[in-house]
């Protein structure tokens, strides 16, 4: 019996699809009741047709039959033997053979098929139909005493028998043309099979890919939908026609929308998977990578890890470790005939690479429709990510990033975009197109439109978040943004060859900017442009600053136009960013980056273009721009003229410039100019929080004279406009709600400053505000009050002072001093003279705010007057004044100092805050009608005084003689500036009456002189006229 089921067997293998499904009188074998436990033994039997049972019943040792079944299926078999079935099965291809045979059909059973097989060798179809399998197998055989083929056969069966060995080991459970022994030993495949097992199923495949028929899973599952959809009409005339064909044709049916039958999208995924498991099944890749593959990937175990280390050497930057074109091509081909990037279970390698990242991260998701590698996609950084995986996804990516259609949910939601506005071809696949392939080019088309003012030509919706994902996820690496990569091939070898991490080297571009070939540079400049106005194509930021945007930024979440930017940069010192260091210098770094370019800050541009090419022309770098825009500004303030410069551009130049001020890096010129300074005087400060500024200010004498220019500009705009002071803004935050609520944060110094000394007032913002002032009376530039209320004054009396010096250069308090001597002469105007009067109240009532002072007296303040805290409240300066009344003030400089602040107390008693808070009630009481100004006070003092009939008070007595006691000091100090100053200083000296004695001798002498040169000269007359 089993001689004539092998026979059986041969006859099925010269062509399968001639036996036909078999049906006794007597039913099929399962249905008899005895055997129906073949069901479960041999599950998947295509119709439970008898000789597939039988087959199975053959090959798995492990079925026992009971004596019933073994009678039913022995009749069965005896039936499968009949000779007119036998005749029925052969004569459809060995019709003419058979009949020169001489076969009879009415002799005894199983008599008709032992003479064909007897003759076997006198079939000549044998050789038409197994000819190709000879070949395959290698498998040609001669007989030398006959023309019989039995050994040729004999090599076929051996060659069945070497697959049916691995088969019931791994596979038993399925039984033979079940069509699933195949996948089943394809499952195994890089387990324990037998060298001639894999090779057989390598040259199956290989048939596979070769013709399409000869997979009878995909023949059977799909037949219906590859009539439908034609795809033999539109892929070759040819018999055979490659697998790849009829899958990019059904694929096409799947991706424009047409549905198919469930089993044969299962087909399509395994026969998909044949082409990623195992290389050499591709005609192409073997004919074009075969020099790369010896090169780069020799070593490698063949099937799908080779594919990966030839996509691998697609993207390497070095072009002589690069695959050649023809190699890129072929994988291209590949990668879309398998269609890698819409289910991660088509590719071994990266399904194996990231089974385990998928069980955690995509939890949930199914594969297919591209679900799980997009998932993967938003993990990338992810602690769950393994390395293995993401190299795996991102050689697949490499080349989805460089054809729009592989992106399955991009295709899907952009089609019709793609259509109407890129001219993009609207089938996946079309065989029959002649125009050249516009692919690459779409994707860059839509980037375009995505955010185009104009609404008729923005994209839909659906396309649009789609749009958003691709930017988000590509902006990962290099290699996912193809113009970039092709433009900047050079540069990454030259400038970033050691930057090889994940996203280091389009940081390494950005960073390199000015040192990129002009091609290059373009391409990095137009995605930084991107990068600024969203925030998602950052990877850093959003890695890095994902939950800190939750937090504090969720209301501009789903704005664009750099506003999460905006608001991380304006958080940035808080304290949520502060302990997040990664977050914080992600943020740092594309400030810095920023400072390169006016069209990497988005409202900046939009609102200040204009303006920089009118204005400033000449400059390069966006903090060039705001320099030369915030100079115009303050100029334009200074003379009172109205700037040219709209609202919208101040405010967006006020926020770089508050940006600029938080550390000297982000003020590339100031950085410059100040290099030396810094290491000299500030080399251990550390650079944020306008601590390197702040340092810089108060050593401003000391510094070099390009530091001085460049600072002394930092200084004008920040008195002209307080809310781009940093440290100021910062440092009094809560101050400012506190005492300034009300007030426009542009001129909140003033508020500041007259609130400075109350209760509550925050020590740290009181220093700031005191090194403001300090600034403020180093030059009237700095104090716009001043400079408009005593504009007349200094150009009156500080002209040849100005004139003298450099515009852009700090007078260090040249013009104050001159304004000082005149009012001390009392010719200042009113308005000016108020103006002197609170500088000088305030310098009296802290000796921080009188740096000259400090200067000259600095052995005086150490020695004598011991003031332990900088809030001395005019402590200090008493203690001057007292040594000088004293004469125990040694220095020269600083008598005369201490003498020029007696006269301006003279001057005006509003200069001298303890004398006046002493005598304020009797000022009020006695002088109250007496305008204040040019000594009237004191005046006023001195005569109430002397007056009998009125009482000062004891306290006001007591310093009011001191201080006419310092007077007279002063007075024999100071040169006398004027003929009143020098009247009233010999009428206080107490050696008047010499100089009155002196001045009578001097008019006496010219007098005799006048009477005896008359005399002379009229003798002389007297004489002539005679």
């Amino acid at each position: 019996m089993d001689f004539y089921l092998n026979v059986y067997f041969m006859l099925g293998l010269l062509n399968l699809q001639t036996i036909t499904v078999y049906t006794s009188n007597m039913g099929k074998i399962v249905e008899n009741s005895a055997c129906t436990f073949l069901k479960s033994k041999c599950p998947g039997t295509p119709g439970w047709d008898d000789f597939l049972i039988l087959e199975c019943i053959q090959s798995d040792s492990s079925i026992i039959l009971d004596d019933s079944c073994q009678h039913i299926v022995w009749s069965h078999t005896r039936s499968l033997l009949d000779n007119n079935y036998i005749q029925q099965i052969t004569s459809s291809v060995c019709e003419n053979d058979i009949r020169n045979l001489n076969c009879k059909v009415d002799a005894a059973a199983g008599t008709y098929l032992k003479c064909i097989a007897t003759n076997r060798d006198d079939i000549t179809s044998f050789l038409k139909e197994c000819g190709k399998a000879i070949d395959d197998f290698g498998c040609g055989r001669l007989n030398i005493n006959s023309s019989s083929q039995a050994n040729t056969i004999i090599c076929l069966q051996d060659h069945f028998s070497q697959i049916e060995e691995d088969q019931i080991h791994f596979c038993r459970k399925f039984p033979p043309g079940s069509g699933k022994v195949f996948k089943c030993l394809m499952q195994h495949y890089d387990e324990h099979l037998t060298d001639k097992c894999r090779n057989h199923l390598l040259r199956r495949q290989r048939m596979i890919s070769e013709d399409y028929r000869i997979s009878r899973g995909l023949m059977r599952a799909c037949k219906e939908d590859i009539r439908k959809a034609h795809c033999r009409r539109q892929t070759s005339d040819d018999k055979s026609i490659r697998l790849a064909q009829v899958l990019l044709c059904l694929e096409n049916l799947i991706k424009n929308g047409t549905r198919i039958d469930s089993e044969c999208e299962a087909e399509m995924r395994d026969h998909r998977k044949i082409l990623m498991e195992d290389y050499r099944v591709s005609p192409e890749i073997v004919d074009g990578c075969s020099y790369d593959i010896k090169r780069f990937c020799n070593d490698l175990e063949v099937g799908g890890k080779t594919l990966h280390c030839l996509m691998e050497h697609a993207r390497g930057k070095n072009s002589k470790k690069r695959i050649k074109d023809t190699c890129m091509r072929a994988l291209e081909q590949v990668i879309k005939e398998s269609d890698a990037a819409e289910d991660w279970r088509v590719d071994p390698v990266l399904y194996e690479s990231c089974f385990h990242v998928v069980k955690i991260a995509c939890k949930g998701l199914t594969g297919g429709d591209a679900r799980i590698m997009t998932c993967l996609m938003d993990n990338i950084g992810e602690e769950v990510m393994t390395e293995e995986c993401e190299d795996a996804l991102i050689q697949i990516q490499y080349f989805v990033a460089r054809d729009f259609k592989l992106d399955t949910q991009l295709f899907k939601a952009c089609k019709e975009d793609a259509k109407s506005m890129c001219k993009a071809d609207s089938d996946w696949e079309n065989p029959n197109k002649q125009n050249p392939e516009r692919d690459p080019l779409v994707l860059p088309c839509l980037y375009r439109n995505a955010f185009h003012e104009d609404t008729e030509l923005k994209l839909k919706p659906k396309c649009f978040e789609q749009i958003k994902r691709v930017m988000r996820q590509r902006a990962l690496s290099v290699d996912l943004n193809p113009k970039i990569e092709e433009d900047c091939l050079e540069d990454l070898a030259m400038s970033c060859f050691d930057k090889t991490a994940k996203g280091e080297e389009l940081l390494c571009l950005q960073n390199n900017m000015d040192k990129l070939q002009q091609q290059c540079k373009a391409s990095i400049i137009n995605y930084t442009e991107s990068e600024a106005e969203h925030i998602e194509l950052n990877p850093y930021v959003m890695k890095n600053c994902k939950e800190v945007m939750e937090n504090i930024c969720k209301d501009e979440l789903d704005n664009e136009n750099g506003d999460v930017m905006n608001c991380l940069i304006s958080h940035k010192n808080d304290v949520v960013v502060k302990n997040n260091n990664r977050c914080r210098l992600s943020i740092e770094h594309f400030q810095l980056i920023s400072l390169k370019d006016i069209r990497f800050s988005y409202k900046f541009k939009i609102a200040c273009k204009p303006y920089a090419i009118r204005f400033c022309q000449n400059e390069k770098t966006k903090a060039g721009v705001v320099s030369c825009l915030s100079e115009k500004i303050v100029n334009d303030t200074m003379q009172g003229l109205k700037s040219d410069i709209q609202k919208d551009c101040r405010q967006q130049l006020k926020a770089q410039l508050f940006q600029q001020r938080e550390s000297i890096d982000y003020d590339p010129k100031l950085a410059k100019a100040c290099e030396n300074d810094i290491r000299n005087f500030c080399s251990a400060v550390p650079h944020g929080s306008a601590q390197i500024l702040e340092c810089l200010q108060s050593t401003t004498k000391q510094l070099s004279e390009p530091c001085q220019i460049e600072l002394f500009k930092v200084k004008k705009e920040e008195i002209t406009d307080n809310s781009v002071d940093y440290a100021l803004i910062t440092m009094c935050a809560d101050t400012i709600e506190q005492f300034c609520p009300k007030y426009e944060q542009e001129h909140v110094l003033d508020c500041l400053k007259k609130h400075k000394d109350e209760t509550g007032f925050n020590k740290k913002c009181r220093l700031v505000v005191i090194h403001r002032i300090i600034e403020q009376n180093s030059d009237y530039r700095l104090n716009p009050s001043l400079q408009e209320n005593c504009k007349l004054d200094i150009r009156k009396f500080c002209g040849d002072i100005i004139s003298e010096e450099k515009p852009d250069k700090e007078l260090n308090g040249k013009v104050i001093k001159c304004l000082r001597k005149s009012f001390r002469q009392s010719r200042l105007t009113n308005k000016c003279e108020k103006e002197m009067v609170g500088i000088l109240r305030e310098r009296a009532l802290d000796l921080r705010l009188n740096p000259l002072l400090r200067a000259v007296c600095k052995d005086e303040l150490d020695t004598i007057c011991k003031i332990e805290s900088d809030e001395d409240d005019g402590k200090a300066e008493e203690c001057l004044k007292a040594s000088f009344l004293n004469r125990k003030i040694p220095t020269v400089a600083c008598q005369e100092e201490v003498a020029n602040l007696i006269e301006e107390s003279q001057a005006d008693i509003n200069t001298d805050p303890l004398l006046q808070q002493a005598c304020a009630l009797d000022i009020l009481k006695y002088c109250s009608d007496i305008p204040q100004g040019s000594g009237r006070h004191i005046k006023c003092l001195k005569v109430v005084m002397t007056d009998k009939s009125k009482d000062l008070a004891p306290e006001c007595i007591s310093m009011f003689k001191k201080r006419i006691e310092m007077y007279r000091n002063a007075d024999a100090l100071v040169a006398p500036e004027s003929l009143e100053q020098l009247y009233t200083q010999v009428i206080g000296s107490p050696v008047k009456h010499y100089f009155f004695f002196v001045i009578l001798m001097v008019i006496g002498t010219i007098f005799v002189i006048g009477i005896f040169c008359g005399r002379v000269s009229r003798r002389h007359m007297i004489i002539k006229n005679k």
